[in-house]
């Protein structure tokens, strides 16, 4: 005599589970790591944008077209003997890299040993205007340390 077992059902209230693939599985885990990797690899790369490059030269801003109008950056070069003034706007100047020069608005502070001839590194933004709109000014000096002189008074 042959016993026969009737098939399970698949389908239905009886139905018996059936056990999870295990590739899937593993699949669903690996793309969420990857949308996670991705991610996390996006945020680092628009975080250290901006720490790329130091500061940009008036001559890349005007003729290199690398920096867009309300883009904010850092811009570097020298202060124009001549071009300091104070006014109820902040402090106007001009700076220059040798070729080119850029008009700057700063409503920052001023730093003590800000003066026509220092070179300075500014953050902000280029205004419609053409002017450089400055909220940090920041003074280029040598890291040389020079003592004062006793002979001399303070």
């Amino acid at each position: 005599m042959s016993t026969t077992t009737a098939p399970e059902p698949t389908h239905g209230p009886d139905a018996v589970p059936s056990p999870p693939r295990r590739g899937s599985t593993r699949l669903r885990v690996v793309v969420c790591v990857a949308i996670i990797l991705g991610a996390l690899g996006w945020i680092a790369v628009r975080g250290l944008t901006g720490s790329f490059v130091y500061y940009l030269t008036p001559t890349e801003v005007v003729s290199g077209g690398q920096a867009e109008i309300s883009q904010r950056i850092r811009l570097g070069g020298y202060v124009e003997p001549g071009s300091v003034t104070r006014d109820d706007q902040g402090l106007t100047f001009t700076v220059s890299d040798g070729e080119e020069s850029i008009r700057v608005v700063s409503t920052g502070s001023v730093p003590q040993l800000f003066r026509a001839g220092q070179g300075v590194v500014l953050e902000g933004a280029l205004g419609a205007d053409r002017l450089f709109h400055a909220d940090t000014l920041l003074v280029k000096h040598d890291g040389e340390y020079r003592a004062p002189d006793p002979t001399k008074g303070p």
